[in-house]
């Protein structure tokens, strides 16, 4: 099981390296860095992830209430679908200066509560497919068998291990259909499928014989992610 987490607001002083240590967790995928509640809408509302990250709101707390070297860690509960609502469980306080061991620690901790308590890990997904809605029909994705996603001029394409599938539905809302800890978007144009990644170099990664061109920043990422179980 890969814990999926995201941080909202500012780091207190001394949690410079706060995502680098998270990268070094391998269970531990961090799906996205928000400045407010409101900019992760999206992500919450696809009642994926696990661990939510508190940091300060400067702007909407009196100073004198802000603990500059605290930052609260939450578990995430959801609803059961087709509700979105959500609710957030204290889980535990990361005390500057941070150590990869405090992190490490911490994070052992909330695995163990997830997987050994009747607490139900997140998630709106089917065990190994999503329902894609085509131009004729809807389609059975199934995880495993899709390779890459493609962004095109008005249309998006689902490389899958045997046939094409191409939809106008949007690339968020497909991305939020793909579990986390298998799929990263590479590109602007790009979603990539960990387990048919051929061949990662400097400045691409290899799909078959599909040649999708990376950042140096992107290719880093990546280099830590795809190897990630699932």
């Amino acid at each position: 099981m890969v814990l999926n987490c995201i941080i909202i607001g500012n780091d207190p002083a001394g949690f410079e390296d706060l995502e680098n240590y998270l990268s070094r967790i391998s269970y531990v995928y961090l799906a996205g860095r928000f400045n407010t509640i409101e900019e992760a809408t999206f992500w919450l509302q696809t009642c994926t992830i696990h661990v939510l990250l508190v940091g300060h709101y400067p702007d909407q707390l009196p100073r004198e209430q802000v603990q500059w070297n605290v930052l609260p860690i939450m578990l995430m509960t959801y609803e059961a679908p087709p509700s979105l609502r959500y609710d957030v469980l204290p889980a535990a306080l990361l005390h500057a200066p941070l150590t990869q061991t405090d992190l490490d620690n911490i994070f052992d901790y909330i695995y163990n509560i997830i997987d050994m308590s009747a607490t139900i890990p997140p998630t709106q997904l089917p065990p190994s497919y999503f329902m894609l809605k085509t131009q004729h029909r809807h389609e059975k994705v199934a995880y495993d068998d899709l390779q890459y996603v493609e962004v095109l001029d008005d249309h998006i394409t689902l490389h899958m291990v045997d046939q094409k599938l191409v939809t106008t539905e949007t690339l968020d809302w497909i991305i939020a259909q793909l579990p986390a800890n298998a799929f990263m978007r590479v590109h602007r144009w790009f979603v990539v499928g960990f387990r048919h990644i051929t061949h990662l170099d400097q400045d691409h990664v290899m799909i078959g014989d599909a040649r999708i061109a990376l950042t140096t920043e992107m290719r880093n990422e990546l280099g830590k992610r795809y190897k990630l179980p699932y």
